[in-house]
């Protein structure tokens, strides 16, 4: 039995989608997707790079609107089960969370009746202010997930 992950230190969220599971995960392989998904107000992806295999990963370039200040993230995919699983580890480059560990992202995909469960869970970040910043991150992430599951399922 694993232990739970340190509830200071991890995010844990879920939501439902109207759309099936295949559309759901591969939006996560999809760089433009991931662009969008990934920006918010306060930051903008510019760059976004997927390499969609175990062994590979993803790397963005993020800039901050309020200060122009500019941050590279790597992830590293280290299981893809599709459409059921994927498990990453990320690695902020530069940046207030340079050098320090990398974060594990498990996103798992559940089949239900209307479409899709999405459960985040994204744990070892160093302190419980870096994790609620991620979770307001990540709830802004699954919002424009939904936008732009709509879109996609409308053409």
């Amino acid at each position: 039995m694993s232990a739970r992950p340190d509830p200071s230190t991890t995010v844990e969220l879920a939501r439902d989608y109207d759309a099936p599971p295949e559309l759901v995960f591969n939006a996560f392989f999809d760089a433009k997707a991931l662009q969008y998904i990934f920006s918010a107000d306060a930051y903008t992806i510019i760059e976004m790079k997927v390499d969609a295999r175990v062994g590979g990963g993803w790397t963005l370039v993020m800039r901050d609107e309020a200060t122009g200040a500019i941050g590279h993230c790597t992830s590293h995919y280290l299981e893809i089960e599709r459409p059921k699983r994927i498990v990453c580890l990320n690695q902020w480059l530069d940046g207030p969370l340079a050098g320090e560990p990398e974060t594990k992202v498990t996103l798992e995909f559940e089949k239900i009746v209307r479409g899709t469960r999405l459960k985040l869970t994204h744990e070892f970040f160093p302190d419980s202010q870096t994790c609620k910043q991620h979770s307001t991150g990540w709830a802004t992430a699954f919002e424009r997930l939904a936008r732009h599951l709509a879109a996609a399922l409308v053409k």
